[in-house]
């Protein structure tokens, strides 16, 4: 397929070192972002490399398992999908799996480049970091193109986080996101257990389910659709190519 690129979570094999695995995805699809799949055993611990503002930025988003995040400030329970971002090289910190988990903990992490956009944007102003947010904590918001009983939430605001932004779609079938288009918008979608539907972008069609992880380039009509016994249960992740227009010159 040349538009809709994927990485199938039934096709990825962890390799753990010291309890961690780490796997590259969707290597080279987009020159700005790099995307690993991390998975820690129970009692593992993880000491992610941190970056200075003007290196990189990084998003971690927790998919499945329980465990925490440790900064020499406070401690964060993830007890459900959850983000986190850190502050930069401001402090060290480290993901933890619970000696007793009964299941690995299970995260997407991601390193974006910075820009000029970014660079200005993250010094002028920007959400207060580190940034912890359960998906039941997001705020909801709704789009005029998707179903009536469609639960939209947001979970990192745009134009708050540089060129980043991310949020969630929940619905069971049937139900549909219906087609609309971003033409600045580089777009990941990360399924979550128990998704089920058929995505569309352009003229190319898919089934994706739990653990799927697609990635869109920005410029092309996309939709999906929830067939009856289906369920949307997804992160959206974006990375707004050049900026957010009007924002910052």
């Amino acid at each position: 397929m040349g538009l809709i690129k994927i990485s199938k979570g039934a096709d990825v094999t962890h390799v753990y070192k010291n309890g961690v695995s780490r796997v590259p995805i969707l290597e080279g699809e987009c020159k700005d972002a790099a995307f690993e799949r991390v998975s820690l055993q129970a009692g593992a611990e993880w000491a992610p490399e941190i970056y200075a503002l003007t290196e990189h930025n990084q998003v971690f988003l927790f998919t499945s398992g329980t465990g925490y995040i440790r900064t020499p400030r406070q401690v964060f329970n993830i007890k459900e999908v959850s983000v986190f971002v850190p502050e930069f090289d401001v402090e060290e910190f480290t993901i933890k799996c619970p000696l007793d988990a009964k299941e690995p903990l299970e995260l997407l992490h991601v390193v974006t480049e910075v820009n000029d956009y970014d660079k200005t944007c993250l010094v002028e102003s920007r959400m207060v970091l580190p940034r912890f947010r359960g998906v039941s904590e997001a705020w909801q918001y709704k789009e005029d193109f998707t179903g009536a009983d469609i639960v939209q939430k947001m979970m990192l605001e745009h134009r708050n986080l540089g060129r980043l932004s991310m949020g969630a779609n929940f619905g069971t079938g049937p139900n549909y996101i219906g087609q609309h288009i971003h033409n600045e918008l580089q777009q990941w979608y990360i399924m979550l257990p128990g998704a089920s539907f058929t995505y569309t972008a352009g003229d190319e069609t898919i089934h994706v389910e739990g653990g799927d992880i697609t990635y869109t380039r920005s410029g092309f009509l996309h939709g999906s659709e929830c067939a009856e016994g289906e369920r949307f249960a997804y992160i959206w992740f974006e990375l707004c190519t050049n900026g957010y227009p009007g924002e910052i010159k």
